[in-house]
């Protein structure tokens, strides 16, 4: 199995135990594939949002990568995370 054979789905699902926590500090979790490798995940925060419960963001990073290794042997993942706080771009390609 190679990153192409796990859906999109399966990354959302995957990663929705990670969603589910910080929605309990009003913060939601998106992710968007930009490469069978590679996800990028956004947070954003709600209205009620505790900015001081938000954990770094290379702590969200390594417990997505472990969610993401947990869909079966595959080619590496590559995680990007985006947090409220970050400019409004900050991928160049």
């Amino acid at each position: 199995m190679t990153n192409k054979d796990i859906s999109d789905e399966a990354v959302s699902q995957a990663l929705a135990p990670l969603a589910q926590t910080l929605a309990a500090d009003d913060y939601q979790l998106n992710c968007a594939r930009s490469a069978p490798h590679h996800v990028l995940v956004t947070v954003t925060a709600g209205p009620a949002a505790c900015a001081d419960c938000l954990v770094p963001k290379e702590l969200i990073e390594r417990m997505a990568l472990q969610r993401l290794r947990a869909l079966g042997p595959s080619a590496p993942w590559a995680v990007e995370v985006r947090y409220p706080t970050d400019p409004a771009e900050t991928i160049t390609r």
